[in-house]
């Protein structure tokens, strides 16, 4: 059983012979046939289409009101779904040929064809309507994408570099109308000083040209940076290049804005690191200088004397130990301070017990240690050495600037972080006022090598709580 729908078909004829011979041609052929309708002029087939929708047209070119061209624009702009077929006589054949240019599907020539002839004509017809109507529904799919597409775009031609359309975005970004834009040239989107510029065909150079931003100009003259891709795409028979836009000025402004923060910190971590650096050297002096330096110099004098005397007291060459061997006990005090003990072998908690039993000497201050949450095994050997610092820092601090009583130092693993707080009853700050503090510089830039967020609370009369969270 065949499947093929019926062909219904409209025969614009005003020759009666002709129609006869065609009502024919069709009768014998193995076309399934519909409904044939039949209008002897132009007026009788408009008034026709608009209740019909026939498949196939046969249409002669000079009717009684009207001829040549005129009859296939008037018939077509009343239906885009039929096939056309032209029918004509020799000496008609270049207006003929003229229909086709325009759209009609093929052509008969009067007296010069046979059913069979017929046939093919109408098959090849249809489904060359066929394809037309798909061609036509992706193109208006593609418009579609085209003209609703959130990123500007615009095609234009490779010889005269003339672009032949544009987008809503493109119009908007640009701020050409749509009138204006299809009367530039590619060039007149790029910034005076780039206009004279060659124009790049090469695919691979294009490539490597487009794969870092470039400059385009606005209407008002206003520069961005866009990032471009482009595609080959047919157009009227021709060959020609679309082009879509990726505003990335602001991209490129907050990178700019991000690095410039960066190297702004990374500045402030190096200054913090060298003051920090010098104020260490200036207490070292000061120590040696203040303090063993003048244990050392009541030595000197006294050898000085027993030299000067020949004496033979033994009380003063005792004492005389006595002060050399305090002199040591200074130095090895100083020194503990500066070179860390091996965390390695101790651990980090023997380590931080090792600083606070010094400072649980003090008879004003008490001490209370929570360790029990931290495991030795969960953090690196150089982690273990800057929460060591930074608990040696904030501690010295304390003891130092705080006039407090108490003293709460705590490891803790929270939700993938390794908690250190300190935190004392003293008598606080205004953040505002001491936050560039040398002391506290020194642990945020500390904290910072690893990735740390610090964290101070603390008012005046209220104390001083420091938290640094370091990522495991």
């Amino acid at each position: 059983m065949n499947s093929t729908p019926p062909l219904d078909i409209l025969i614009i004829e005003d020759n009666e012979i002709h129609l006869y011979l065609l009502d024919q041609y069709l009768n014998f052929s193995t076309l399934r046939i519909g409904n044939i309708f039949r209008a002897a002029s132009i007026a009788e087939a408009e008034e026709l289409l608009k209740t019909e929708r026939p498949h196939i047209i046969f249409l002669d070119l000079f009717l009684p009101d009207s001829e040549g061209l005129g009859s296939y624009t008037l018939i077509q702009s009343k239906i885009k779904t039929a096939a056309i077929i032209v029918i004509s006589s020799l000496s008609d054949l270049n207006i003929t040929l003229e229909t086709l240019a325009l759209g009609a599907e093929d052509y008969l020539v009067k007296g010069e064809f046979d059913e069979r002839i017929l046939e093919k004509t109408v098959r090849y017809s249809i489904e060359r309507k066929k394809s037309e109507i798909q061609l036509q529904a992706s193109e208006a799919k593609y418009r579609q994408v085209f003209d609703n597409n959130p990123s500007p775009m615009y095609i234009y031609d490779f010889d005269t570099l003339e672009i032949l359309e544009c987008n809503e975005a493109a119009v908007r970004t640009y701020q050409y109308t749509r009138e204006e834009f299809t009367k530039l040239k590619i060039v007149d989107l790029r910034p005076p000083e780039n206009r004279h510029l060659p124009v790049i065909n090469d695919i691979e150079e294009l490539t490597q040209l487009l794969s870092k931003p470039l400059p385009h100009r606005k209407k008002n003259g206003e520069i961005m940076m866009v990032e471009i891709s482009f595609y080959h795409i047919e157009m009227n028979g021709k060959l020609v290049r679309q082009i879509q836009i990726n505003d990335v000025t602001e991209k490129l402004r907050l990178q700019k804005e991000l690095q410039i923060q960066q190297d702004e910190r990374q500045r402030s971590i190096t200054a913090a690191t060298i003051i920090a650096q010098e104020t260490e050297r200036a207490e070292l002096g000061r120590e040696l200088h203040d303090n063993i330096n003048q244990i050392l110099v009541t030595a000197l004098l006294f050898l000085d004397n027993a030299i000067v005397t020949k004496s033979n007291d033994f009380e003063k060459l005792r004492y005389i130990k006595s002060i050399i061997s305090d002199a040591i006990k200074e130095i090895r005090k100083l020194t503990k301070g500066l070179v860390p003990p091996s965390l390695d072998n101790i651990g980090l908690i023997a380590a931080l017990d090792g600083v606070l039993s010094n400072i649980r000497l003090l008879d004003h201050l008490t001490v209370n240690a929570s360790f029990d949450e931290y495991d030795e095994e969960m953090i690196s050997e150089d982690l273990k050495l800057m929460v060591y610092r930074i608990a040696q820092e904030q501690l010295n601090n304390i003891v130092k600037h705080s006039e407090a009583a108490v003293i709460n130092i705590a490891l803790h693993k929270l939700d993938g972080f390794l908690q250190l707080s300190v935190k004392d009853n003293g008598k606080g700050c205004d953040l505002s006022a001491e936050r560039n503090g040398v002391g506290i510089q020194n642990i945020m830039t500390r904290a910072a090598l690893h990735h740390g967020k610090v964290n101070i609370v603390s008012s005046p009369g209220n104390g001083f709580e420091l938290t640094v969270d370091f990522p495991l």
